[in-house]
């Protein structure tokens, strides 16, 4: 029974909750589509989602101690960055700068340190879901539709990355397992330097070459996950 459970709400291993969360959004997107178009008080209204619920999740973790449970796989945790995707979908424009990409990540950090002094579960505070994580995603987001825009070969790279991300997701901790296993260390920092650059390289290359062996087959590659 504890496996059932864990398989419904994606908790069967780390990466499979963002398919609990993209069924509820996919489930809502027409809806959202229909309500972007029209640009009414309720398009407008709807960008609160995600900053509410993260004043829920603060004021939980502050007098609780602790996140609550499945807190990031509801979709209100990551419904402004697909509300935005529909938005700039829909011809809206978005666009940022390295300056702001270094502000807003200087930002998350101060505030990491901020919620730790402040007694906040480690969870809570390293993890995706907070409000100085979110400006830092949302803004390398509009710096890299800029670049797509303005036709940079980094922005071509960019686009070539992610149309292998959905597979990369899924592939990343069954690299990063071994790629642990095989780098020896002993600088923290430079070992984690080093995971993270082999495990997003290998990654990358094994869903790349899946996407070229298998063209032909579209079908199994949507099974598998690398579209």
């Amino acid at each position: 029974m504890g496996f059932i459970y864990r398989f419904i709400v994606g908790k069967s291993a780390t990466p499979f909750y963002y398919i609990v969360v993209l069924v509820q959004l996919t489930l809502i997107t027409p809806w959202l589509v229909k309500i972007v178009k029209h640009n009414g008080i309720i398009s407008r209204i709807l960008w609160l989602v995600t900053p509410l619920y993260l004043m829920y999740l603060y004021a939980w973790n502050y007098i609780v101690g602790i996140s609550p449970r499945l807190y990031e796989t509801l979709f209100p945790a990551w419904f402004g960055f697909y509300y935005l995707g529909i938005h700039v979908r829909c011809g809206r424009k978005w666009r940022g700068n390295g300056y702001i990409v270094t502000c807003t990540f200087l930002l998350s950090c101060i505030e990491a340190v901020g919620l730790r002094a402040a007694g906040f579960d480690i969870g809570f505070y390293t993890s995706q879901i907070t409000a100085g994580s979110f400006l830092y995603s949302v803004a390398v987001i509009g710096w890299f539709l800029k670049k797509s825009e303005n036709g940079h070969g980094d922005g071509n790279l960019l686009t070539k990355i992610g149309d292998c991300s959905y597979g990369i997701f899924y592939i990343q901790m069954v690299v990063l397992m071994l790629v642990g296993r095989i780098i020896k260390c002993e600088n923290w920092y430079a070992y984690w330097v080093l995971c993270f650059v082999l495990t997003a390289f290998i990654s990358y290359i094994i869903v790349n070459t899946g996407q070229m062996i298998l063209k032909n087959h579209k079908k199994l590659l949507r099974y598998i996950g690398f579209v």
